[in-house]
């Protein structure tokens, strides 16, 4: 009887040692199992996140883009405002110019014309002064 009970606790020792060892095994390939599980997952939230970002990198460059072409189209117009305030400026001045220059002429003819009458008239008080002085020798004279 003493050896069946040594046998019976040798068997339930091997057995509780044995389980405990399969135990063990069963807890480690669980906890394996969920280690590549949230792996698995972790891995998947990265990719979703990366995919997300890349979108919103691709929509924001879009807007950026839209925006540059945006302001491209402002400076052209803007260029093209200035480019025809720039031609009718010079238009004016040219026309300024010319009135001026016209006037100028318009100046020296009435000068020359001036300085004509002043000779005509110098002329004419000449030969008055030369009839007075005639007709006054003439008085004199008789």
């Amino acid at each position: 009887m003493q050896k069946m009970i040594v046998v019976a606790f040798a068997m339930i020792c091997l057995v509780g040692v044995g389980s405990l060892a399969m135990a063990d095994d069963a807890m480690k390939s669980e906890m394996d199992k969920m280690k590549a599980d949230m792996k698995a997952e972790k891995d998947a939230m990265k990719a979703d996140v990366k995919a997300e970002q890349d979108a919103m990198k691709g929509k924001a460059k879009e807007h950026q883009d839209k925006m540059k072409a945006k302001e491209q189209e402002m400076k052209g117009k803007a260029k093209a405002q200035g480019d025809a305030i720039k031609a009718k400026e010079q238009d004016m001045k040219g026309k300024a110019k010319a009135q001026g220059d016209a006037m100028k002429a318009q100046g020296q003819e009435m000068k020359a014309t001036g300085q004509s009458m002043e000779k005509d008239m110098k002329a004419t008080g000449q030969e008055m002064k030369a009839t007075g002085l005639e007709a006054v020798d003439a008085m004199k004279g008789k």
